[in-house]
């Protein structure tokens, strides 16, 4: 099968590491034999549709063992499944989801990968926005429903959310990013109020507005807010966060997704601008095939849009891993097509 592996950095350079990330060019379309499942839960996927994600080549799971394939979130058809394994999906299944981090594998024609990380593909996306759906959405899934403590609310056979109870009001930063997009659809949908704020409004404000924003901000409009939001979720680190203390209420909650602020209330706390009270967090999505079927659901009730900003086919990687750093236009994923 068709696989895109990371070979190493040649003699005499340096070996490729998080802190000497290997280039682009480094990425090859190589031939590789198509693994099978060795153990109850495992599922063969004929991979139709994976993502790209930003800086993957500084990721340390990308250097845990030479000739990495890498990839995470997925679209494609279950063809096989562990002999005699009990499962409740079946070969011909359309299905989507994420491998954890810690087994890259889904940027080649086949992947293995366990019932615990897919669900039945939305019926209403092709591939490439199915494909686009899992790691984003499932992180702003569990920013809201499970760290933030909101109750997923029961939808019922509704096309909007009229009927779902309020839930406060809620702060969005990096609101038009990958994670946010799907914040805002989340949080409006389970009924709270959505401020949406950022880097422009000529350019977002009515995207955002779309997407069930109560209200768009930049954040210099944020100036002079003091304890105004039950729960805020940050996308973007840096001093924005740090404003953040200010904005949430004495008793809410403060939820940061920007991997550079992993130690962000450690460090707050040295600095004197946490607050006691405030229930403050950064996390690492955990996935779950649950998290999968909630978003399909929405999704299938036009609760939930998907977007896929450029696609490319397997073969221009190195192309499609440039564009996805770069500084592009276009709203959600880079998509690699086999």
């Amino acid at each position: 099968m068709q696989a895109v592996r990371l070979h190493p950095a040649a003699p005499p350079s340096p070996s490729y590491s998080p802190s000497n990330p290997a280039p682009s060019t480094a990425l090859h379309l190589d031939q590789i034999p198509i693994p099978h499942p060795t153990k109850p839960g495992q599922l063969l996927i004929r991979i139709k549709a994976t993502t790209i994600i930003r800086d993957m080549l500084t990721w340390p799971e990308t250097y845990t063992h030479p000739y990495t394939t890498l990839g995470n979130d997925f679209a494609g058809t279950v063809v096989e499944v562990f002999p005699g394994g009990e499962s409740a999906l079946k070969v011909g299944d359309e299905v989507f989801g994420m491998v954890h981090a810690d087994r890259p594998s889904t940027w080649a024609e086949y992947a293995i990968v366990l019932e615990s990380e897919v669900a039945v593909k939305p019926r209403t996306l092709e591939w490439e926005g199915a494909a686009a759906l899992p790691l984003s959405g499932m992180t702003a899934f569990e920013a809201l429903f499970e760290q933030a403590g909101l109750s997923l609310p029961d939808w019922g056979p509704v096309s909007g959310v009229s009927d779902v109870k309020r839930q406060g009001e809620v702060l969005i930063t990096g609101a038009a990013g990958a994670v946010g997009i799907y914040l805002v659809q989340l949080a409006a949908s389970a009924g709270l109020r959505v401020v949406a704020a950022s880097s422009s409004n000529a350019r977002n404000d009515e995207f955002l507005r779309e997407l069930g924003a109560h209200e768009a901000v930049e954040y210099s409009g944020l100036e002079g807010v003091k304890d105004r939001f039950d729960i805020i979720i940050d996308t973007v680190g840096g001093e924005t966060l740090a404003r953040c203390w200010g904005y949430v209420k004495e008793d809410g909650s403060l939820i940061s997704v920007d991997s550079s602020s992993f130690n962000f209330v450690k460090e707050h706390r040295k600095q004197g601008i946490a607050r006691d009270g405030v229930k403050a967090l950064f996390f690492i999505i955990e996935g779950s095939s649950r998290a999968l079927r909630v978003l399909a659901e929405l999704v299938d009730r036009g609760l939930l849009k998907s977007f896929v900003a450029e696609t490319y086919p397997i073969e221009r990687v190195q192309e499609a891993y440039d564009h996805a750093n770069g500084r592009y236009t276009g709203r959600g994923k880079v998509i690699l097509t086999l």
